[in-house]
């Protein structure tokens, strides 16, 4: 008897290892079968699947992730949906991600930009060796949120249990050290905005050698809505130039670029905005 339960059981680990599908999806919206070449997977990524995002996803539904969901690098994931990260499940950012809200009890691992709308919820293990935002609140109860010099950002309130931790190597900035200014500061720095060839290089000159910690770099279409960009930790304290930053996704629009300075305190300079215009020949030669 022991002898069959062994060999049944063995039966049914070689079975689940035999369904186990890995999905390469590219542009478009996630419920659309075309991008999934037909074999679509839905909305709950198995536990012995794994899912691989190389395009520009649209999120039509909340994900629920029990298997291995991962955003590549120059790909991104955006919706107003909940992304929900089960227990066993993994889900792994190396381009831009933007959800509802963002619930995990697995792992994340954000190599890039990873922002939640409203709130994160955390009961895992995060690695964000990049930055994390919350428009909202975040919770971490009895989660790790850790990483190698990442940073969480989080609009309004912190709440956590006694079981909690943040990684000593990660920055967390909240509430009204998000929302400081510094006048002073900002009159010191400078944001120039160039284009060369093909793309806007953006220059931070720093003359008096403020302090900073680290970048966020903003861009808008109509100069009062504007989206994150990057966040830039490697700053040049020696130099004149702080920072220098290329953007290659430019099109023929007015495009508006917003920088504010971070320092060790949390308190925030906002860089007077920069406009520049692709000039139709450069736009003309990009299209071909």
């Amino acid at each position: 008897m022991k002898k069959i339960y062994t060999l049944l059981t063995a039966s049914l680990m070689i079975a689940g290892v035999a369904n186990a599908k890995t999905y390469t999806i590219g542009s478009g919206k996630w419920n659309d079968a075309k991008i999934w070449n037909g074999d679509y997977a839905g909305t709950t990524v198995k536990a012995t699947d794994v899912v691989i995002i190389s395009g520009q996803v649209t999120i039509t539904s909340p994900i629920v992730v029990e298997g291995v969901l991962r955003v590549e690098k120059g790909a991104s994931m955006v919706g107003m949906k909940d992304l929900m990260v089960t227990a066993s499940g993994t889900f792994e950012n190396n381009g831009n991600t933007v959800m509802k809200r963002i619930i995990n009890e697995g792992t994340i691992h954000n190599n890039l930009i990873m922002e939640a709308m409203l709130d994160i919820e955390n009961k895992g293990s995060i690695a964000n060796n990049n930055n994390m935002v919350a428009g909202n609140n975040m919770q971490n109860y009895g989660g790790d949120a850790s990483g190698k010099g990442g940073a969480y950002f989080v609009n309004n309130n912190i709440t956590t249990s006694p079981a909690a931790t943040f990684g000593s190597d990660v920055k967390v900035f909240y509430g009204n050290a998000i929302e400081n200014q510094s006048s002073a500061s900002a009159v010191s720095m400078n944001l120039d905005a160039k284009i060369d060839n093909n793309s806007v290089v953006l220059k931070v000159s720093n003359p008096e050698k403020v302090s900073v910690s680290m970048f966020a770099i903003e861009k808008s279409n109509d100069g009062k809505n504007f989206t994150l960009v990057e966040m830039v930790n490697k700053i040049n304290a020696a130099d004149e130039i702080a920072m220098s930053f290329t953007d290659t996704k430019v099109n023929s629009n007015m495009t508006y670029y917003r920088v504010k300075a971070i320092d060790s305190n949390g308190d925030e300079t906002v860089l007077p905005v920069a406009t520049v215009k692709m000039p139709f020949d450069n736009v003309f030669s990009m299209a071909r």
